[in-house]
């Protein structure tokens, strides 16, 4: 998988400031998934170098860089491109971040476990309680979701893989997989809804 990434990354091209400012405005602007996609892709050696900077463990490297890769897209989902800030600066906030957290939950005595409610007594509030029931029902949904669906929800939120390799192993496009995601997604706040408004009216 690493060798998988790096080739991935040795790929990429790095981007004009004029092509970069296109892709802001058409995914910022007009709302387009595929500028989205591709911004997320040509900050992936950003991620790397990030990554590689805080561990020597190969072992650890994927892991590492898929949280990489969950703060490089919270960064460009909230980035302000109008606001004269550059994009780099912002998203190493927010990959620091999130490798920063990884390393600290590594250090703690315990974890959360769906299928075992494993989770200290004193963070058992009614909101974690509530977020377990919603968590649990998305689990039993997935399954009932069309294979190729099931796939994309899997690897995009559960395993955290980055889209372009997540697409490159089920060997459809990209676009295509950000077309499935958005199906399932639809199909799961579909069969949701039925769940949520029975648990609003108790």
């Amino acid at each position: 998988m690493v060798e998988e990434y790096l080739k991935l990354i040795k790929k990429l091209n790095l981007l004009s400031a004029e092509e970069e400012e296109e892709l802001w405005r058409q995914f910022k602007e007009n709302d387009q998934i595929t500028a989205r996609l591709k911004l997320i892709e040509s900050y992936q050696p950003l991620v790397f170098k990030l990554v590689n900077q805080s561990t020597g463990n190969q072992g650890l490297l994927m892991d590492l860089i898929q949280e990489g890769n969950i703060g490089l897209i919270e960064a460009v989902d909230s980035f302000d491109h109008q606001r004269g800030v550059r994009f780099s600066s912002f998203a190493v906030y927010h990959i620091k971040g999130r490798i920063k957290d990884y390393w600290q939950k590594g250090k703690k005595h315990y974890h959360l476990q769906l299928e075992h409610h494993l989770i200290p007594a004193g963070e058992l509030t009614e909101q974690v309680v509530e977020s377990i029931l919603l968590l649990e029902r998305i689990y039993q949904l997935i399954p009932q979701l069309p294979v190729k669906e099931q796939r994309v929800i899997n690897g995009l939120y559960l395993n955290n893989k980055v889209p372009a390799l997540l697409a490159q192993e089920m060997e459809i496009s990209c676009s295509y997989l950000y077309r499935l995601q958005k199906r399932a997604v639809k199909r799961l706040r579909g069969k949701l809804s039925g769940f949520l408004k029975h648990w609003k009216e108790e």
